[in-house]
């Protein structure tokens, strides 16, 4: 099963919830889900900032496999794998965070808080 190969891979907070697998690569960062999709997982996660067009643009022809999406006004990532991905997925997990972090920051005045 996917959440003791999450478990044995360090990925922390694992819950089941019908079809849905609940996780995080480590604890400081947001929720992912994971969804059985025939013999794979769609593994996604979402960050409150709306990338625009051109930053999910840039993002995508970097990292084809996880595309950015904007789904319910946030930045979506979206990862198709299975068990042997996972350490690709937290490292993808990390990349996105750093990104919308980095294009958050550039869009805030010099006085303005985080």
């Amino acid at each position: 099963m996917i959440g003791q190969a999450m478990q044995a891979a360090g990925f922390v907070g694992i819950e089941a919830a019908g079809d849905v697998i609940y996780a995080r690569s480590h604890d400081a960062v947001p929720e992912f889900t994971a969804v059985r999709e025939g013999a794979l997982w769609r593994f996604s996660i979402q960050w409150p900032l709306r990338a625009s067009p051109e930053q999910r643009a840039a993002w995508n022809a970097l990292h084809p496999d996880a595309p950015l999406d904007v789904d319910l006004g946030e930045t979506r990532m979206q990862f198709l794998g299975g068990a042997q991905d996972l350490a690709r997925w937290a490292q993808l997990v990390e990349a996105m965070i750093a990104q919308c972090t980095a294009w958050r920051r550039a869009t805030r005045q010099m006085d303005e808080g985080m």
